[in-house]
């Protein structure tokens, strides 16, 4: 059966204003459609993304019991699986986020003129909250997204920076950054579409975790915090899926025996902590600066996991900003970044 084109238009917080194509697989370009909206007020900018997949791999679901619409579904399913599957993944492996629009749900909206100045500003004052959705529509939109192959995109592409220089310098997103990749992006893709099946699920999964660490940063930083935490560990678990520890009771599951012990001691013991450390310091940095840095991002996930500790102390309106809250967000980016290199750097070194 024939390959099916999708062009959709997705989101990113930063500027787009090259192309990027990666093979026959999939490419993302800035917004080039005349009638789209666009608005230097919403911090989701517009930019277009075009895949594909193949009709023979819809698998065929009945969740309605209606032959037509359980067929529409099954096709949609398979387009939305493979698109967040390579946007997730896109965000890791850059220092930006690309997604689809939220939920459409009915909210309170109101109006947002661009620029806000004497001329309006007592029709500001007056506006009404009207019911409304998030979602991202004109009427030309189904006929401009229709494509029976990649469109041909005649600008320049993305600007590429050093793979070692990439992921630590200015990660951060926002409308006044110009998004760039790093030089190395092509082999990462290459690296990912070679691996077998499962082990690409599970780099699927690291990369959902840390997406939701991107999408929770500013409005839930500590479980933000801890997806990109979560993320790593996903990749640890990888590492050392091998690494067999035996029970001497497999309800409490008391250790008999393991290739890690506790170093005062001598008894066996998961090293999980351990495990966590070595596995940075083989695949992001061996520096004792950067274990020492493991170390902290570890315990901070483990405080919040087990304690009352929460970032910045956020279920609390505090305005005071002291060196703990800036040492704090510089943790919160670096364990972020940690779980991109995790995901980036055993990708290539695999």
């Amino acid at each position: 059966m024939a390959k099916k084109y999708i062009k959709n238009i997705i989101f990113s917080k930063s500027n787009l204003t090259g192309l990027y194509r990666y093979k026959n697989e999939f490419q993302i370009y800035p917004l080039n459609i005349g009638n789209a909206p666009k608005s230097i007020k919403v911090h989701n900018i517009p930019c277009c993304f075009e895949f594909f997949y193949e009709e023979s791999d819809i698998k065929q679901i009945q969740p309605f019991g209606f032959k037509h619409f359980d067929a529409m579904i099954s096709e949609f399913t398979i387009q939305a699986n493979k698109r967040n599957r390579i946007l997730n993944l896109f965000s890791s492996i850059t220092n930006y986020r690309f997604h689809i629009s939220g939920k459409p749900e009915v909210i309170w909206t109101m109006h947002v003129p661009e620029v806000i100045d004497e001329s309006n500003k007592k029709d500001v004052d007056n506006y009404v909250s009207t019911p409304g959705m998030e979602m991202y529509s004109y009427p030309e939109i189904n006929d401009d997204l229709k494509i029976e192959k990649f469109s041909k995109i005649d600008i320049n592409e993305i600007i590429g920076l050093p793979h070692a220089e990439y992921f630590m310098y200015d990660p951060i997103d926002g409308r006044d950054k110009f998004i760039k990749v790093p030089l190395t992006i092509n082999k990462i893709l290459d690296k990912y579409f070679s691996l077998d099946i499962k082990i690409r699920l599970i780099i699927d999964s690291a990369a959902y975790q840390l997406c939701n660490a991107l999408d929770l940063q500013a409005s839930m930083k500590s479980l933000s915090f801890f997806s990109a935490v979560s993320a790593i560990e996903t990749m640890v678990n990888l590492e050392y899926k091998n690494e067999k520890v035996e029970f001497e009771c497999d309800n409490c599951k008391s250790i008999k025996s393991s290739k890690r012990s506790c170093k005062k001691c001598g008894k066996p013991v998961w090293g999980i902590g351990e495990k966590f450390k070595e596995f940075l310091t083989n695949y992001v940095s061996n520096s004792e600066n950067a274990k020492n840095s493991y170390k902290k991002i570890y315990d901070i996930r483990s405080k919040i996991v087990h304690t009352e500790f929460l970032m910045y102390q956020e279920n609390i309106l505090d305005w005071s900003f002291t060196n703990k809250t800036e040492e704090m967000g510089m943790k919160h980016i670096e364990a972020i970044q940690l779980a991109r290199l995790s995901i980036v750097n055993w990708l290539l070194k695999n």
